[in-house]
């Protein structure tokens, strides 16, 4: 079962939308760091380690629900293009519902942020939220569009299955960490930036491993 998500997993990474919805995320992620590092060009050192601490795990929860939302229809298997207006008519006819997502993505952000040893785990912080965030998509498609067949009543996988996925997302957290750290080293020394500016600047990019987990745990979903 876990080969055959992964398989299906590695598939969706051929459809160009995928790429197109990762580089939105990207765009989202990346925009108020660059915006942040030119206000605060002067004495941005202070400022970005408040941003890191207080901003980027809002701005993550809300970019990797977009991105699930809009890429739903890939990840389970349910049709060949992504749905580009399902995460605003959700936020137009479940305004509360979104906003219980975003809470909920966002407090388990701050969690894993603020614990040492899980901090460095990108690939499973990742798919973690976005986990969440496909078990919210059933009960958005039943509100909206309850015609669509799909039913994902078990959420929690056999434990073969979450060995195989808690390992791939180890190896891809221990992959991203390793090309991190090499990274910020290189960017902060080529453009003269201090190690925080370079670790928001890569962290998006290294965050991106961990849409391979998602895209297996919703293979398996559907």
């Amino acid at each position: 079962m876990f080969w055959d998500s992964l398989y299906s997993a590695l598939n969706v990474m051929t459809y160009w939308q995928t790429y197109i919805s990762l580089s939105i995320y990207l765009l989202l992620m990346l925009t108020p760091v660059i915006i942040l590092f030119l206000i605060f060009k002067k004495n941005h050192a202070l400022h970005t380690m408040y941003f890191k601490k207080l901003l980027v795990p809002i701005i993550e929860a809300v970019s990797v629900a977009l991105a699930v939302l809009t890429l739903f229809p890939i990840i389970l298997h349910l049709g060949e293009d992504a749905s580009w207006g399902f995460p605003l008519r959700v936020m137009k006819l479940l305004p509360g519902s979104f906003l219980g997502l975003l809470s909920i993505l966002i407090i388990l952000a701050y969690i894993i942020d603020v614990i040492p040893v899980f901090r460095k785990l990108q690939s499973m912080k990742m798919l973690l939220l976005g986990a969440v965030s496909l078990a919210f998509v059933q009960f958005f498609l039943s509100f909206i569009n309850p015609i669509i067949d799909v039913e994902l009543g078990d959420f929690i996988p056999g434990y073969w299955f979450i060995c195989g996925i808690l390992i791939t997302s180890a190896i891809l957290s221990k992959l991203g960490h390793f090309v991190f750290i090499s990274m910020t080293k290189t960017l902060g020394n080529r453009f003269n930036l201090t190690e925080e500016v370079a670790e928001l600047l890569i962290l998006p990019l290294i965050a991106t491993l961990g849409f391979l987990p998602i895209f297996i745990y919703g293979a398996w979903l559907s």
